[in-house]
C-alpha cells in the first residue's frame, strides 16, 4: 500500500530538474568530507575526468595505522598523545589522499578537483605535479598555526595555480548534504 502511495505520488507530481554536475560533484566532496578525523578542518575532495566521471575520492585522515585525532587530540594544538609536546599535524590531506587513492596518477591529468575546502601550498604543489587544470572549492583554507591560537592564509597556493594556469572556481551553489556531526 505504501508503495503504491509513493508511485502515485510520482505520476501526480513528476521530477522537472536534477542537480547539476558542480552540485554533484561538490555535494559528493563535502559528504566524504565527514570522513575526516582532524578536529578541526573538514576537507573532502573528488577527482573528476573530462567526461564527467570519477577517478578518485580524498578526505583528511593520519596516515594508515596512526593517530586519530578525533580520539586522540590534535599533535599542533593538544599536542603528542604520549608526552604533550606541540608537534606538527599527523594528517594526509585530502588531496593527496585522492591522488594515491587514484592509483594511476596519469589519469588525472586535465582533471578536475571539487574540494570542500581551498587546498594548501604543499597539496596544491601535488596538483601541480599531477597535472590538474580546474579546482572547484566551497570554502576557504586556513592553517592552524602551532599552538592553535591563531590561522594563517596560505596565498602562495593561490599563486602557484595562477602561475601554472590552473582555474580555480568559487562554489556558489546549493548545499544539500550540511551534515551536522
Amino acid at each position: 500500500m505504501r508503495y503504491a502511495l509513493c508511485v502515485m505520488s510520482r505520476l501526480l507530481n513528476p521530477k522537472t530538474s536534477r542537480l547539476s554536475w558542480d552540485e554533484t560533484f561538490m555535494n559528493l566532496a563535502i559528504l566524504v568530507s565527514k570522513r575526516t578525523a582532524c578536529k578541526f578542518v573538514e576537507a573532502g575532495v573528488v577527482f573528476i575526468d573530462g567526461n564527467k566521471k570519477i577517478i578518485s575520492l580524498g578526505y583528511n585522515g593520519p596516515t594508515e595505522g596512526d593517530y586519530h585525532c578525533i580520539d586522540v587530540g590534535c599533535a599542533k594544538v593538544d599536542g603528542d598523545p604520549q608526552t604533550g609536546e606541540l608537534k606538527r599535524c599527523r594528517g594526509a590531506h585530502a588531496e593527496v589522499n585522492g591522488i594515491i587513492n587514484a592509483q594511476d596518477t596519469r589519469r588525472l591529468r586535465g582533471a578536475t578537483l571539487y574540494t570542500a575546502t581551498f587546498p594548501c601550498y604543499d597539496c596544491m604543489k601535488s596538483l601541480n605535479n599531477a597535472g590538474i587544470k580546474e579546482i572547484i572549492y566551497y570554502e576557504e583554507y586556513a592553517r592552524i598555526k602551532k599552538g592553535g591560537k591563531s590561522t594563517e592564509k596560505e596565498n602562495e597556493a593561490r599563486e602557484l595555480a595562477d602561475r601554472k594556469g590552473i582555474k580555480i572556481k568559487k562554489y556558489n551553489g546549493k548545499v544539500y548534504c550540511d551534515v551536522k556531526n
